[in-house]
């Protein structure tokens, strides 16, 4: 994740370093109004940045330690750019030559002797754009912000909407900048190359990805309800070639009956058959469980995710909450890597616990199953947990977690103060940034 923070600082570097040596069009500026410029760039610089994290691009796995983390910057990055934006907006509004925010919007910004911006406009009316552009910002924000409670398609509908505020920030950039936005400065250069990144990337997302992401074609081959709330289902390619994932990793899955494309984990080994095991949480999924049958034909887009024991050492815990079992099974069934001690740890709800005869069978000396149904023993806790593994053996121990966010916060805290010797912590954010 360091490595995708440092690119997303690297960009707004760049952007105030090529600030610091343009010039701008007006001698005698107020410094207020030129650093509002900066900043008002700075917030561009964010939003390019932003959407590019939108595209899902495989790189971003690589920068970022995995898409869903990616997606956590992706959503406090849209933040501080709207709060830069505002910062802008009120400093410009309150310089000494606008006299009020109005006056501070456009006066002074205009390009060339007459007054007018890119395209014969006036210089006021192309500043006017910033307000609007800002609202909508706030607005779609404010919304995103509480986006936990939405439904998954909503959610991803109102991230597709920000692009119609950029767009307008953009038009204010090129229409009321006072640092020659059409020149051949560098930060004039600069300021293209990431406006054809952010634009760029917001077309792909939102008219590019949907039709060419989903190219492995697949046919439902079997479906099997583990619970009241899960459904498993298995597939078998269609013309395409396989998938090709390892071992827990997730993917995006477009399905039939109206299904928007959903991240699902991938429950199987690579070289079985591609299985996912999905949990009717709201959206769409409670659909699943009810609909979808054998001959379906769904799509599939290529893997993500870093969640790899591969990279963990010798004594590992793995600790999941209910459907959270799904991408440790894909990596019993491909086999625990030689040399390491593994103490897993499943918490389910009664009936709702998955994969509780496969669990069962799976016990041996390198790996060892405990079973937690909290009917019985109540919430898992650090000590519980601690209760399992023991607390006597001070090896080192890498964690890896999936389930409910509030059991992760709970263990990653406490687990060290509970005996369990924990020098790191894995865990995927399948809110992904909401």
């Amino acid at each position: 994740m360091i490595k995708g923070i440092a690119a997303v600082t690297t960009l707004a570097v760049v952007t105030v370093l090529t600030w610091s040596f343009a010039t701008p069009m007006m001698a005698n500026m107020p410094q207020q109004r030129l650093v509002a410029q900066l900043i008002g760039a700075v917030a561009l610089t964010g939003f390019a940045a932003e959407f590019f994290l939108s595209t899902r691009h495989r790189v971003l796995d690589a920068l970022f330690d995995g898409l869903d983390k990616s997606y956590v910057v992706h959503k406090w990055l849209g933040i501080v750019s709207v709060g830069l934006t505002v910062v802008h907006l009120v400093l410009m509004g309150t310089s000494r030559e606008g006299g009020g925010m109005g006056g501070g919007m456009g006066g002074g910004m205009g390009h060339g002797p007459g007054g007018h911006g890119a395209g014969g406009m006036e210089r006021s009316q192309w500043a006017s754009l910033g307000a609007p552009s800002l609202v909508l910002f706030l607005a779609l924000v404010a919304i995103a912000l509480v986006a936990n409670r939405l439904r998954y398609e909503l959610w991803q509908t109102i991230h597709k909407v920000m692009v119609v505020p950029y767009v307008i920030g953009l038009l204010h950039y090129y229409g009321a900048s006072s640092y020659y936005p059409l020149g051949a400065s560098a930060f004039s250069l600069w300021m293209d190359a990431l406006t054809v990144l952010g634009v760029a990337s917001a077309v792909y997302t939102i008219l590019v990805y949907p039709w060419t992401a989903f190219s492995r074609r697949y046919r439902v081959t079997g479906v099997r309800k583990l619970s009241s709330t899960t459904v498993e289902f298995t597939g078998e390619p269609t013309g395409t070639a396989a998938l090709v994932a390892r071992p827990g990793q997730f993917a995006f899955v477009k399905l039939p009956h109206g299904f928007p494309p959903h991240p699902f984990t991938i429950s199987r080994a690579p070289g079985e058959p591609l299985t996912f095991t999905v949990k009717a949480l709201g959206d769409h999924t409670r659909r699943l469980l009810k609909d979808l049958a054998v001959g379906d034909a769904f799509a599939v887009s290529h893997p993500h995710g870093r969640f790899d024991v591969a990279r963990g050492g010798p004594r590992q815990l793995w600790v999941a909450g209910g459907v959270g079992i799904t991408p440790f099974r894909s990596v019993w069934r491909a086999g625990i890597p030689d040399g390491v001690r593994v103490d897993l740890v499943y918490a389910y709800h009664g009936d709702d616990g998955l994969y509780l005869d496969e669990l069962a069978a799976l016990g041996n000396d390198n790996l060892r199953v405990h079973l937690v149904d909290d009917t019985q023993r109540g919430f898992l806790t650090a000590a519980i947990v601690a209760e399992c593994v023991g607390t006597d053996d001070p090896t080192p121990v890498e964690a890896f977690f999936c389930g409910p966010k509030p059991l992760r916060q709970t263990l990653r805290r406490d687990l060290t103060a509970a005996g369990v010797p924990v020098t790191r912590f894995h865990a995927e954010d399948f809110a992904f940034g909401r």
